[in-house]
């Protein structure tokens, strides 16, 4: 009985000192506790996914990332030095675009969704189109951590998965050589006018057989790394403000009339009426009378007596007047379909436009003649006139064209007899050869393709009237389209020249290998 009483006054103690803390803690130190709790928070701090990178056909890093510290990258030299210094910092991967400008339209840019934590979202271009492959899965760390944000204790923790590479239908020498070509003959253009009336312009290269995009040039362009690096907002400001527009692909987005380079097109839907046989000859006197208005030709003193290889190689415009009328209805614009003019090509880039084709239906004698020789109300993109090219050079298979290494798919096929193939190939051969393009040095290169200048009036964005250019053929499997904005020139003098520099780089590198 003793050591029952001795036990339960032991119990009893127990009880009257957990009762007494109790109290302490819910009355008298009620107000500590309190300022404590409120001093203490969860805090999960996100971990950026690395970005995935990428990557031209070869291999070769267009978009990736580098380890930065405090605004600037993290060189050898530099953590040397700050080893030295014993200061303690926190590196951050910084998407970087190692060829600037070279490749801004097609790859875009990207932005922070939580400033400071280099967790980047594609705004544009491929970085936003790749955005969930790109940016892989974010990770966290779940901190115990004071008011004043230290750090006291590491209570949870679920690593990020990185992002995957990607690698493109890109060639990043070949991208260069476009580019250069175009600026070289941009700048020559651009020395003797004014700011407001610079010319511009776009290169597309295709394989012909898979649509694959080898490159693809917009000029002018803008460099990537202004929009993901601070400090540059007067700069991105000048771009948004540039009357040249250099914000705009225009190998996509680019709308203008295809000029005689539509040829192409009157050709092969006439051949496909049965409009013109293997003898028919066409006679160009330098105009033809149509609604009592006269059209001219591209040579005002004509070009005489021609075979129908010799209207393409020479550009004549009369024989696609003759053509254009002879097509009834709207069958000129259906067989324009055909060929994958007037709607997108869907190649995987935001901003791309389709384009517009005339309505047929109730259009005057004058609108069809004008949109036989691709003027009137036409707009085509570079990219489409490139297809186009590839078309010619599969006989009639079109591919749509892509960034990856995807199966070759369709926009269409055009049906002509192998015969006709041969005389529409004979005729852009020849323009090359012996026609309109050849003075660009294009011969020996198994070069073909047609020339088209865009006649233009005075307007506010072109206040002189400047025609545009454009050459587009195909060669050693390739597609081609170059286009030259407000160039005041004539294709085969200032855009051939670009395919031919394109195609010669092409030669060498295969060459080589």
């Amino acid at each position: 009985m003793k050591r029952i009483r001795i036990l339960q006054w032991i119990l009893g103690l127990c009880a009257v000192l957990l009762w007494g803390r109790l109290l302490q803690l819910q009355w008298w130190d009620h107000s500590y506790w309190k300022t404590r709790g409120e001093q203490l928070r969860l805090w999960d701090e996100p971990l950026a996914a690395r970005r995935g990178r990428l990557l031209d056909r070869n291999g070769r890093a267009l978009a990736d990332n580098e380890p930065w510290v405090e605004g600037k990258p993290l060189t050898p030299e530099r953590q040397a030095r700050l080893a030295e210094r014993g200061r303690r910092y926190e590196v951050q991967a910084q998407r970087v675009y190692p060829a600037g400008a070279l490749f801004g339209h097609l790859l875009g840019y990207v932005g922070e969704r939580h400033t400071g934590q280099a967790d980047w979202q594609g705004k544009e271009g491929l970085e936003a189109r790749l955005q969930q492959k790109l940016a892989g899965t974010d990770g966290w760390r779940r901190w115990l951590v004071t008011s004043q944000g230290q750090k006291l204790r590491l209570l949870q923790e679920k690593s990020a998965r990185p992002g995957q590479d990607v690698r493109l239908t890109l060639d990043l020498a070949l991208q260069q050589v476009a580019s250069v070509a175009l600026d070289s003959v941009l700048r020559q253009l651009g020395s003797v006018r004014a700011a407001n009336d610079q010319p511009a312009g776009a290169v597309v290269v295709l394989e012909a057989e898979t649509g694959r995009v080898l490159a693809m040039v917009s000029l002018p362009a803008f460099d990537p790394n202004l929009f993901v690096r601070a400090g540059h907002d007067a700069e991105i400001r000048g771009l948004l403000k540039d009357s040249r527009a250099p914000l705009l692909n225009r190998a996509i987005a680019g709308q203008i009339p295809a000029a005689s380079t539509f040829k192409i097109i009157t050709a092969s839907a006439a051949m496909h009426q049965g409009l013109i046989p293997p003898l028919r000859r066409f006679y160009c006197s330098g105009a033809r009378w149509i609604g009592g208005v006269p059209f001219n030709c591209f040579v005002r003193t004509g070009h005489g007596d021609l075979s129908f290889e010799q209207t393409l190689a020479f550009s004549c415009d009369c024989a696609y007047y003759d053509l254009g009328l002879e097509l009834a209805g709207t069958q000129l614009t259906d067989w324009a379909r055909l060929w994958g003019l007037g709607q997108t090509t869907g190649i995987p880039l935001p901003g791309e436009q389709p384009g517009s084709l005339p309505d047929l239906s109730k259009a005057t004698e004058g609108e069809r003649a004008n949109l036989s020789i691709g003027q009137g109300d036409l707009l085509v993109t570079p990219l489409q006139m490139a297809c186009v090219a590839a078309g010619v050079n599969n006989r009639g298979w079109i591919p749509r064209p892509t960034l990856f290494f995807n199966k070759p798919d369709s926009l269409g096929r055009v049906q002509l007899p192998e015969a006709d193939w041969a005389r529409l190939r004979a005729g852009l051969e020849g323009a090359v050869t012996q026609g309109t393009a050849a003075g660009a040095g294009g011969q020996g290169l198994g070069l073909a393709g047609k020339t088209g200048t865009v006649e233009n009036s005075p307007s506010s964005d072109n206040p002189r009237g400047y025609n545009h250019a454009w050459f587009v053929g195909y060669g050693q499997g390739l597609a081609i389209a170059v286009f030259l904005e407000r160039s005041g020139g004539y294709g085969g003098a200032l855009a051939a020249p670009i395919a031919v520099a394109v195609l010669k780089s092409y030669s060498t590198s295969n060459s080589s290998l």
